[in-house]
């Protein structure tokens, strides 16, 4: 087949030749109905096929056409197919990421107009995407493939909604989280960490408010498969932290563990935040992970919460033993008043572990190390942090509200 130049006479003419369907219809399903389109586009070299792809794309996205059959995604993909994997005559070249990445956020953008009326039908219309999608590379699929995912979440509370109509809902809900979860693992096969982890995460708290059956142990699995990425991948000591945070946030939203499975994953959370490298970046973790402890929705029998007072303390305790190990003073000071914060929280909450001496403790510590920091921007917002946590003390032992939360004998 003879090809053109997207910068030769020829080129420029046929680009001008092709554009005139998409300007005067100004709707991609029908432009997609004219038999000679598509063939007649490959007479381009890729750049002219490129190019005109992106203005496929805009255009479908300035119009919001809706793309509702497999049939119709098919032709799509395959329309913009120089966007969506790699070409026989790609020039060999070294990849523009940025370019890369704005093009495939405009192709990630239209796979968001994937809507069919009929869930069924929406789960035939994903199923296909994925399959061209997925032969993108590890450069594409980053971009393509999360928009897959979260519209299956989507077509999965679609179905929750439906659960009065169709009797097969719950075996519907667990194929689409076996959807999303082959179509993560294909991130994770491109070697990437951050991203699937999200997903993962994400994936269990949609599970958690579907509550189809069986729920809690692909829940249960959505999680793990997170921490393994957490263990296995992530090696950077902020990633590191910002995952086990994200970890713990995920954990304590989520109501359909019973304690069987509840209490592995608070342990392992609290275990992996205390190996952290960095000793403020335990503390911090180790501090976040207190909060599964006192919270939750953890108990899926009964639904109540989570009371372990003393789990709380020890955790809070730990995070004062790492804080006194950190060299750096002001970084020990701004420790202290954070891990002041979680307890005063705790505290209010009505854990009877924590007691007003106790409080008293942490407050005088703080007391006797802030005048022995240097004067500094850094120092000011501390000691502006420990001012604030003190005023808001001082605001419920004044609020009539407050009456069940005793500061009696606090020293602020």
């Amino acid at each position: 087949m003879e090809r053109f130049e997207a910068n030769s006479l020829v080129g420029k003419e046929l680009q001008k030749l092709l554009r005139i369907p998409i300007d005067n219809y100004n709707n991609l399903l029908t432009v997609l109905q004219l038999q000679h389109y598509a063939p007649l586009m490959e007479h381009l070299d890729y750049n002219g096929r490129k190019l005109l792809s992106i203005y496929i794309l805009n255009n479908a996205l300035d119009s919001e056409t809706v793309i509702t059959t497999q049939e119709q995604v098919e032709q799509a993909l395959n329309l913009v197919s120089t966007l969506v994997s790699d070409q026989s005559d790609q020039p060999k070249i070294e990849v523009d990421i940025e370019e890369l990445a704005e093009e495939q956020g405009l192709l990630s953008r239209f796979i968001h107009q994937f809507k069919s009326t009929s869930p069924d039908q929406q789960y035939l219309v994903l199923s296909s995407a994925r399959k061209i999608l997925g032969a993108g590379g590890s450069l594409r699929i980053k971009h393509t493939l999360p928009p897959l995912v979260f519209q299956a979440y989507q077509l999965a509370h679609k179905y929750k909604d439906l659960k009065d109509e169709d009797t097969m809902w719950e075996k519907k809900c667990q194929k689409i989280f076996q959807f999303t979860h082959s179509t993560i693992t294909a991130l994770v096969k491109a070697e990437l960490a951050e991203l699937p982890l999200r997903l993962f995460l994400q994936g269990a708290l949609a599970i958690n408010q579907i509550g189809f059956e069986n729920h809690e142990s692909v829940a249960y699995e959505f999680l793990s498969q997170a921490f393994s990425l957490y263990e296995d991948e992530i090696s950077d000591s902020k990633a590191q932290l910002a995952a086990i945070t994200l970890i713990v946030g995920t954990l304590e939203q989520i109501s359909c563990f019973g304690e069987e499975n509840a209490e592995p994953l608070r342990t392992q959370c609290a275990l992996a935040a205390s190996k952290l490298l960095k000793k403020p970046d335990q503390c911090r973790g180790v501090a976040t992970c207190s909060h599964l402890f006192w919270s939750g929705k953890s108990l899926a029998s009964n639904r109540e919460e989570t009371h372990d007072g003393k789990r709380v303390v020890e955790c809070l305790k730990k995070g004062l033993r790492i804080a006194k190990q950190c060299m750096d003073i002001s970084v020990q000071v701004q420790l202290y008043v954070e891990l002041l914060n979680h307890y005063i929280y705790f505290f209010e909450k009505g854990n009877d572990q924590i007691s007003v001496q106790i409080l008293n403790q942490v407050v005088g510590k703080i007391k006797e190390e802030l005048p022995n920091l240097e004067s500094s921007d850094e120092t000011d917002q501390i000691t502006k942090h420990f001012n604030n946590t003190l005023e808001h003390v001082r605001s419920r032992m004044e609020s009539p509200e407050s009456e069940n939360i005793l500061y009696e004998g606090i020293e602020i």
